[in-house]
């Protein structure tokens, strides 16, 4: 199911859905900004969601990590794209 960010705010419960993978849509731009999964799934992409978490962090925190580690700030990247992969 696709809903707009307006819908969101209008009717909360939509993202209570238990048996609908809801994607949460910039009607303007035309762009997914969010994907909401049941959580009785989450067994079934536990690996995933560790590596998106994880890309996230590095994302995050990269500037910090080259900046602390300058000799190592090629790998610290190479691990953020092998990742994103």
């Amino acid at each position: 199911m696709i809903v707009a960010v307006n819908e969101i705010v209008k009717k909360p419960r939509l993202l209570s859905l238990p048996d609908e993978i809801v994607y949460i849509e910039d009607k303007r731009k035309h762009e997914i900004k969010s994907v909401v999964i049941p959580a009785r799934y989450i067994p079934s992409i536990k690996d995933a969601l560790k590596k998106i978490e994880y890309a996230i962090w590095l994302k995050r925190n990269e500037a910090g990590l080259v900046e602390a580690m300058p000799d190592y700030g090629d790998i610290v990247t190479d691990i953020g794209k092998k990742l994103e992969d």
